[in-house]
């Protein structure tokens, strides 16, 4: 039975200098050649998802701000999304300033807009600091908490709810989108397309928001250094992100096969 194979690109797919080795792309091409289908599925942008895809594996759409959004991988057209309404924005920056989270960012029109220099959080990805409340834009794809120190949960309670957060990169993010979303979400979007069940899909991942689509594929697999909650829900635990833990699973099922 052909398979969806479903992968996070941070800690996942990339190893910890953002490249994926060619162990990795060479088993996820034999694995492609012989029938199953491959997705990204990531809570970068599409402009940073499409830098890191590796150009042989982009031939499919790409998921994108944890499931906000779906775009062709050819040119990043935006083929499915769900947004937060500016107002809500508005009311989330209330929000994280009168907890004093004061270092906050947000995505419109595939541009990283932030009321702070971004580099100790996100290195050299192109940033514009403007005032956040003085923009104008209809709607954003996600507001960005960061933090040095680690990001109280108690504040998920207090936002919107039409929107939903998720806490990441060792506390030191929240992601918040629309209540809608979620890379889960996403993917039973455009399930049908590919003609495979939801108990063929097999999903890799390292962090929270991975836990959903962990979950409820049909084979959950947490890398090696994934969270422990992580770890806690899946199917399997593979090895790590830098010792190609996707293609080591990936190989382990083709002689499982028998191919």
């Amino acid at each position: 039975m052909k398979k969806l194979i479903v992968l996070d690109l941070d800690g996942t797919t990339l190893r910890d200098d953002k490249t994926v080795s060619e162990n990795t792309i060479n088993t996820l091409l034999d694995v492609r050649n012989r029938g199953d289908t491959i997705l990204f599925a990531t809570a970068r942008p599409p402009r940073d998802a499409y830098k890191y895809v590796p150009e042989s594996l982009r031939n499919n759409p790409i998921i994108c701000y944890n499931g906000a959004a779906i775009v062709a991988s050819n040119n990043l057209e935006v083929i499915y999304e769900k947004q937060i309404e500016k107002n809500d924005v508005l009311k989330i920056l209330d929000i994280c300033e009168s907890y004093g989270y004061n270092q906050l960012s947000i995505e419109v029109n595939d541009t990283l807009y932030s009321n702070f220099d971004t580099t100790p959080f996100f290195g050299n990805a192109k940033n514009e600091i403007k005032d956040l409340r003085k923009m104008e834009y209809k709607s954003a794809y996600k507001v960005i908490i960061c933090s040095e120190n680690p990001i109280d949960e108690k504040i998920l309670k207090l936002f919107p709810q039409t929107v939903k957060g998720v806490i990441t990169d060792k506390k030191t993010l929240c992601q918040i989108m629309n209540a809608e979303s979620s890379k889960w979400v996403a993917i039973n979007s455009i399930i049908d397309k590919f003609g495979i069940s939801k108990e063929n899909v097999i999903a890799f991942g390292d962090d929270i928001n991975d836990l959903e689509m962990i979950k409820n594929a049909g084979t959950g697999v947490a890398m090696g250094n994934a969270e422990e909650q992580l770890k806690s829900i899946a199917n399997y635990i593979t090895d790590t992100n830098v010792n190609d833990g996707v293609a080591n699973f990936l190989k382990e099922l083709i002689t499982k096969r028998g191919e």
